[in-house]
């Protein structure tokens, strides 16, 4: 907390510095959860959001530190003034990154999966092995699903018994005007059993 604020600090940059945290915490959902796909539309509305709210703290603290109720603390208060010029910048985007974050994919993810529509999509899929390294080492990269932030993972052994080349497969999750969160995929079949279902490895 001596960090973000200074040991005496006001109860007004307590509740700041504790909310700031809880930001950081949301952002990680859609970083370690990477199943959801926001709307394109919602994702614009979300930068514009960020920036005014980052816009709106910015001002709220001018205002607080004028009225002698919030002041830096941490390393801040032993940098230059040249080197403040340079990180006040960064600090800036990164609570719009933060923020963009949880409007854009944290509460519209949570959103989308307790309350969206059952939706299922024909479309198809192809085998990827993750080439980063936080990436799932097995993965179908799915044709209709292009966002940087999705991933759909599978387990080895599925990997190596699914053929090489597209694959016909379904997609199942939910629905809303904030986008699409998939849950499962299934193979199609050309004759009458059921089709397969691939379901996420459970995390180690």
């Amino acid at each position: 907390m001596n960090a973000l604020c200074a040991p005496d600090a006001s109860r007004q940059q307590r509740w700041l510095a504790c909310g700031f945290l809880l930001l950081m915490l949301g952002a990680l959902a859609p970083i370690l959860v990477r199943s959801f796909v926001p709307a394109t539309g919602w994702q614009r509305m979300a930068l514009v959001l960020s920036l005014v709210l980052a816009a709106a703290t910015g001002l709220l603290l001018r205002r607080w530190h004028r009225l002698g109720l919030w002041r830096p603390g941490g390393p801040w208060l032993h940098y230059s003034p040249r080197k403040r010029c340079l990180m006040l910048p960064l600090c800036v985007a990164f609570t719009v990154f933060i923020l963009w974050l949880n409007l854009a994919l944290t509460l519209p993810m949570a959103y989308t999966r307790w309350l969206g529509q059952e939706v299922q999509q024909s479309t198809t899929a192809h085998k990827k092995r993750g080439s980063s390294r936080r990436a799932c080492s097995h993965q179908l990269r799915l044709t209709h699903v292009d966002y940087w932030l999705f991933e759909f993972c599978v387990d080895r052994s599925d990997f190596d018994a699914l053929p090489d080349g597209p694959l016909p497969v379904d997609l199942q999750g939910r629905r809303s005007m904030l986008g699409t969160w998939v849950r499962a995929v299934q193979l199609q079949r050309g004759d009458n059993t059921d089709p397969d279902p691939l379901q996420r490895p459970p995390p180690p």
